[in-house]
């Protein structure tokens, strides 16, 4: 009997065009590393006495419905496209074919949502996640390794089947990103001697829960959007720690470049750092770890701004 294992599995998305409603036609595959999206229903214990003259407990009952879960996947060309649409809302394009660049702004006023399916063709078991909106996103910058990201994700519902509803998946060329293409740089200057940093951005979505007989959530709405992370540098010179003992502002820029007309760039516009420590912790290196917070600048309009380019029309993330 087979099993179902995670190299045979797939991750399929589409964009919904009525919150909660999975659209037919043949859906998007996505390329990804982990995925533990879907639901869960808790068993609640009733305290209930009297019925059987002992201690032994009554039937539990069924709590509500929770469709939430983490998704990790490479940050690419082309597909992280898709992620940033449903993290930050459709983006504006410019140029012409071959080369596009998408932007993307943070703090939009409402956000799109998708249908995702999770499929397990050995079993076969398809769960299909509508509703699904982007809470949040994280990224980790280091001199190694491969580029991903962990986007947290909140759905409506879930409804599995014995087939899928994806049609004919279709997919996009796949180029990598890695973090040996990263940079990081302050008010247009490349911040240097950076060991390592994160970068954080949340919708803060909350889950409206009303009194519903199928037990889903109404929607998931978003909050203030927050933008958080941590810069670790080797103690070098006083760039970083003068800005956070002046308690001023400045632009950072986080970026994966493979060339010119190939990027991902995250700018946040408006960067606060709070002060830290340089401790000496014995003969090595010292290095200082900075939190930051991200605020809303009044000249760009928006706390955050993240510039893809690549070869895809604008069209594609509609």
């Amino acid at each position: 009997m087979p099993r179902a294992i995670g190299a045979n599995s797939r991750l399929l998305m589409v964009p919904e065009v009525t919150y909660g409603t999975a659209p037919g036609g043949n859906w998007r595959r996505v390329p990804f590393l982990s995925c533990n999206l879907g639901a869960e229903q808790p068993l609640l214990d009733a305290d209930v006495i009297g019925l059987g003259g002992n201690r032994d407990p009554a039937a539990p009952f069924f709590d509500t419905v929770t469709v939430e879960g983490d998704v990790v996947v490479p940050v690419d060309l082309i597909n992280i496209g898709h992620w940033l649409r449903l993290l930050l809302g459709a983006p504006t394009t410019t140029g012409t074919n071959p080369n596009f660049t998408h932007t993307f702004g943070s703090g939009a006023a409402t956000l799109p949502s998708q249908a995702i399916e999770i499929g397990y063709p050995d079993v076969p078991s398809y769960d299909v996640c509508a509703g699904v909106r982007a809470d949040a996103l994280e990224i980790d910058f280091s001199p190694t390794g491969p580029a991903t990201a962990t986007i947290k994700l909140i759905a409506q519902g879930s409804t599995r089947s014995g087939s899928s509803s994806g049609g004919t998946p279709v997919s996009a060329a796949y180029t990598a990103f890695n973090k040996a293409q990263g940079s990081i740089s302050r008010a247009g200057s490349a911040l240097a001697q950076v060991t390592g940093a994160r970068l954080a951005y949340s919708n803060s979505v909350e889950a409206v829960r009303t009194i519903r007989a199928d037990r889903k959530i109404e929607g998931a709405d978003p909050g203030i959007a927050r933008a958080t992370g941590q810069i670790t540098a080797r103690f070098a010179d006083t760039t970083l720690l003068t800005q956070a003992q002046n308690g001023t502002a400045a632009e950072f820029a986080f970026a994966f470049t493979i060339d010119a007309n190939r990027s991902l760039t995250f700018t946040l516009h408006e960067v606060y750092l709070a002060l830290a420590k340089t401790p000496i912790e014995g003969p090595a290196g010292v290095e200082a770890s900075f939190e930051f917070r991200a605020a809303f600048n009044a000249t760009a309009t928006r706390m955050m701004t993240v510039v893809l380019k690549n070869q895809q029309a604008g069209t594609e993330y509609a």
